[in-house]
């Protein structure tokens, strides 16, 4: 049986913040620190997380994560978006230790009443038992559970106690900046800045710091770059499949979530560029002028099914149009008619082809 945390454990873990090969890290980390035992420590974290959701993926049931069963579970029903949450439990129950409590230099002493108000995962005993086999020791409770009269307890990483010090330096400064999310994905990012600020923690960053494959940071930084020139607003636009950006040419319409003309959205690693053309043939008309490359072609040169009420002639959110002498439907239910894998170099087409197409007929 296949369920379905066994996926999205590994889209998690591709949210992962990607730790560069030359780390910098602020003067304020390394008070207590040298400047090798903070980037070793960091870097064994990050390792430390990406096995754990690789770990999950294949035995979630040893980290009390849920079990639906994957064919019988609808993709809206609740237990199908509690699992595509699930995998990130682990790091918000760490997070909640850290933050919650004070450290001595070799271990941490979790503040219980603390802890409580700020958790929300229940079964910590089964998630504690998980993590002691990455390193960690809980001493101070029962059967690793909390009981009525357990007001703190100790957590250790023997093999290396700096460990401690880093998760409780960055926990200390997500907590008061609020940049949770940053501490979850394990942003290096949270090293570069003194301990009072925090300047990453926008949309682009989830996107731009997860990207693993080759042209992909440089594309989203010309993109957003490009879109910055045009004057273009922009908010997190993503889903359950992962971290996106939308861009608007009004704010206005940004504020009130109206249409966006492109959507930057990393879809299960697959980073994906939609456009909202509302006009293909308009586009077709740039052809005579300069020919497009086949990658951004081909995004012409296929139909989708469309939504139920395509069959019966009610839907509005769609276009239909011919290509190479056939006719082809988008759908715009659930969003911009148009995606392509994008490249770098394609930018400027990208613009003339929205710029084309974004109006339907008079």
């Amino acid at each position: 049986m296949g369920y379905i945390i066994n996926e999205w454990a590994l889209v998690r873990r591709g949210e992962l913040a990607v730790t560069p090969e030359t780390l910098e890290i602020h003067p304020d980390f390394l008070r207590v620190l040298t400047r090798e035992e903070c980037e070793a420590a960091f870097r064994r974290v990050g390792d430390m997380f990406y096995r754990i959701m690789t770990d999950i993926s294949t035995t979630p049931e040893r980290f009390a994560m849920p079990l639906y069963d994957e064919a019988a579970t609808r993709y809206g029903a609740a237990e199908a978006q509690e699992s595509r949450n699930a995998a990130w439990r682990p790091m918000k129950l760490l997070y909640a230790f850290f933050a919650n409590g004070k450290t001595d230099g070799r271990s941490f002493t979790v503040n219980v009443l603390a802890f409580k108000m700020a958790n929300k995962i229940k079964n910590i005993h089964l998630l504690l038992k998980a993590l002691s086999d990455y390193g960690f020791c809980f001493s101070g409770l029962t059967n690793n559970k909390l009981t009525p009269k357990t007001v703190e307890f100790i957590i250790e990483f023997p093999d290396d106690p700096n460990v401690i010090k880093v998760m409780a330096l960055l926990a200390g400064k997500a907590t008061a900046l609020d940049a949770e999310e940053s501490f979850m994905r394990w942003s290096y990012r949270l090293l570069l800045e003194p301990f009072g600020e925090f300047n990453f923690g926008s949309p682009f960053y989830a996107v731009y710091d997860k990207s693993r494959a080759p042209g992909e940071k440089e594309f989203i930084e010309s993109f957003h770059a490009a879109m910055t020139v045009k004057n273009y607003f922009w908010r997190g636009g993503g889903g359950n499949e992962g971290p996106g950006i939308r861009y608007y040419d009004s704010e206005s319409v940004m504020k009130r979530k109206g249409p966006y003309l492109f959507q930057l959205w990393d879809n299960k690693g697959d980073l994906r560029l939609y456009l909202r053309i509302r006009n293909a043939e308009k586009c077709f008309a740039l052809y005579d002028e300069e020919p497009m490359p086949d990658e951004v072609t081909d995004m012409f040169d296929h139909s989708e099914p469309g939504c139920g009420n395509r069959a019966n002639g009610t839907c509005n959110m769609g276009i239909e149009y011919t290509f190479g002498g056939v006719k082809k439907w988008h759908c715009g239910c659930c969003g911009a008619l148009f995606w392509l894998r994008p490249a770098a170099e394609n930018i400027s087409h990208y613009l003339r082809l929205l710029e084309a197409g974004e109006k339907k007929n008079a």
